[in-house]
């Protein structure tokens, strides 16, 4: 995982909401009614977003993921979540404060959507796993708002709250996860919405099963960015160590002076001064010998 993008304590309505003429002048878009869709009017993917290739034409100032075109929100936090066993990048998490939404993007059937089916799958496995979850009207249609069991430090059962929104667009779906304050906050998951809205989603023509979770690719510059980050981890992993043995050679007990190297062992090198003893052979036994490792041939 990567992160990018110069860390704000809280992003304003006003940035959020912002008039797109600023970030894309002359693009063309949908005929958008006046008001705020799920608010002063009803919310219409179409028109309102997030949108398919097809309905926005222009994507030069969005961030370049591959199957999904993000804006480029001044204040926002973006972190690619990589696929365990793989790398492969599956979803991206976009920070705003204290708050954050993951986005995922899969492939839909052509002729119906995927939001009902798998809304009811994911509250089941919530239940499940001992969290809760419950269907509501949303300015976005159906939501889930649901409690995530987890552990706290301590060690108890902690139940984190999540807001799941669900948009089925033309042969895709794409998944938005909640978490923070905005999870619960109608006000502060207005300008999260709106962000939301305008991503653009370019499936490609390929033919690919439902469900399957769309490949995103890194924007220019991840991957530099990402071996950096690891090649300062790994000269703080050394530092750390250089440091670690410095500091027990300080700390070990010195073998000058009257004690040798021998002695600090515990080894005696001084030979008795009585007469010399005897000392027998060992007897010959039938014990098995202990079978060669290995490991150590």
């Amino acid at each position: 995982m990567a992160l990018f993008g110069r860390r704000k304590k809280d992003l304003t309505d006003d940035e959020l909401l912002g008039d797109e003429s600023e970030l894309e002048e002359g693009s063309p878009r949908p005929q958008v009614p006046e008001g705020e869709p799920g608010v002063d009017r009803d919310w219409v993917r179409a028109q309102d977003g997030p949108y398919d290739v097809s309905e926005w034409g222009d994507l030069d100032a969005r961030i370049d993921l591959g199957a999904l075109r993000l804006p480029n929100v001044r204040g926002m936090q973006l972190r690619l979540d990589l696929e365990k066993g793989t790398g492969r990048v599956i979803g991206a998490t976009i920070g705003f404060g204290a708050s954050h939404a993951q986005v995922q993007v899969f492939a839909a059937p052509r002729t119906q959507g995927l939001w009902d089916e798998l809304r009811a799958d994911i509250a089941r496995g919530l239940v499940d796993a001992g969290g809760a979850a419950e269907t509501v009207d949303g300015t976005m249609g159906k939501e889930l708002r649901a409690r995530m069991p987890g552990r706290a430090p301590d060690g108890r059962v902690a139940y984190q709250p999540a807001r799941f929104l669900g948009v089925d667009g033309p042969r895709w779906f794409l998944r938005v996860v909640i978490n923070g304050p905005a999870a619960t906050d109608d006000n502060q998951v207005r300008g999260i919405l709106a962000y939301v809205r305008r991503i653009v989603v370019q499936r490609g023509d390929e033919a690919r099963p439902p469900r399957e979770v769309l490949t995103l690719t890194p924007p220019r510059g991840f991957t530099e960015a990402l071996e950096k980050e690891a090649e300062a981890r790994r000269a703080q992993q050394s530092e750390a160590r250089r440091a670690a043995a410095q500091e027990a050679v300080r700390k070990a007990p010195s073998a000058t002076g009257s004690s040798d190297a021998t002695a600090v062992a515990g080894i005696s090198t001084h030979r008795p001064t009585g007469p010399a003893q005897h000392v027998p052979e060992a007897a010959a036994t039938d014990a098995p010998k202990a079978p060669n490792n290995p490991d150590f041939t």
